[in-house]
């Protein structure tokens, strides 16, 4: 057990924020943020939206089959047609198939037939058309901008002071954005999972930061050694959960189950950009609010104390010609 703490020391000693300079701190996360802002940028002019859509919001033909087939043996069966995805259901073996087609369309006619040739009676299809996809988008971001704006609004309440609260929507706004990033990046299509995962990441971000803040501005003590406390309870969360998630991750890669896989990955990217934002970007902002407040206190008491010796020489002074004055005077008496 001591030979674990002494493993952890060692670690903690190396990530140690409180060796760095605050602007060093500081420049990375802010880069990364800049560097996901450029791809969402680069993807909206490609695609015409800052993430890929998948069939939930751009719209498309889904197929659910119970079968024995592998995915490599329907990916072959259907791959004549706009097939955009194969995969397991989690439910028996039934699979799902995706397909890049409108109900409207003369190959929705033919999957039908087809459908109805190899799999009649066991199949279910269900068509989700362009309209219904841009409602769908539309009802998605006003989700997120919710969740967002209430998370940002409780953590103006609760602190009360721009900076500090500031630094915690900066830093949970980060997360999302380079999450989204790295979803461009591995080529992941947003669908009702992700956009799930990008609502949890919200509050996951949001807890780190939380609890740093309120151990610098409320706890008694040095800063220094409060924010050391504050970053090993922190990575103690933020650690537990990304093993719990990656957990899930490897679930939904045994039994081959999309959906959690995406909500896996999309969470794993925000936690591990958490801990960057939360330890480097929100410690960093802090620290410089913090020691700068403190700064003018100790210029502002120092000013008050420099003023009032300047007063009591002042007096001294005044008494001192005063008394001076009347002796003068009882001489020429």
């Amino acid at each position: 057990m001591e030979k674990i703490e002494e493993i952890g020391e060692r670690l903690f000693e190396k990530v140690d924020v409180t060796r760095y300079e605050v602007k060093k701190l500081m420049v990375v996360p802010l880069v990364l943020l800049l560097i996901a802002l450029a791809i969402l940028g680069y993807t909206q002019m490609s695609v015409g939206s800052p993430v890929s859509m998948g069939m939930d919001f751009r719209g498309g033909t889904m197929v659910k089959i119970p079968t024995e087939r592998s995915t490599d043996a329907l990916r072959a069966e259907f791959g004549d047609l706009p097939l955009v995805l194969v995969g397991k259901t989690g439910i028996g073996n039934e699979k799902r198939l995706e397909f890049d087609m409108s109900s409207e369309s003369q190959e929705y006619h033919e999957l039908l037939d087809r459908l109805e040739e190899q799999y009649s009676g066991r199949y279910e299809i269900k068509s989700i058309s362009p309209i219904f996809g841009k409602r769908y988008q539309h009802q998605a971001l006003l989700a997120l901008i919710i969740a967002f704006s209430l998370m940002a609004i409780v953590v103006f309440v609760v602190f009360r002071t721009f900076v500090p609260s500031f630094a915690v929507v900066l830093s949970a706004f980060s997360d999302i954005v380079i999450a989204a990033a790295c979803m461009d990046i591995i080529g992941m299509k947003l669908s009702l999972g992700t956009v799930a995962a990008l609502l949890m990441l919200i509050g996951y971000s949001v807890d780190s930061d939380i609890l740093l803040t309120t151990n610098l501005l409320r706890k008694k003590g040095e800063l220094v050694d409060n924010l050391r406390g504050a970053m090993k309870t922190g990575l103690m969360m933020t650690s537990t959960t990304i093993l719990a998630i990656f957990a899930m991750f490897i679930v939904s890669f045994v039994i081959d189950i999309d959906i959690l896989k995406d909500i896996a990955i999309v969470l794993l990217f925000g936690l591990a950009m958490d801990v960057m934002n939360t330890w480097m970007l929100n410690a960093g902002i802090l620290r410089w609010y913090i020691e700068s407040r403190e700064a003018k206190r100790a210029a502002y008491k120092k000013l008050r104390h420099g003023k009032g010796m300047d007063v009591g020489v002042d007096k001294g002074r005044s008494r001192g010609k005063s008394k001076g004055s009347k002796g003068s005077k009882g001489q020429i008496r």
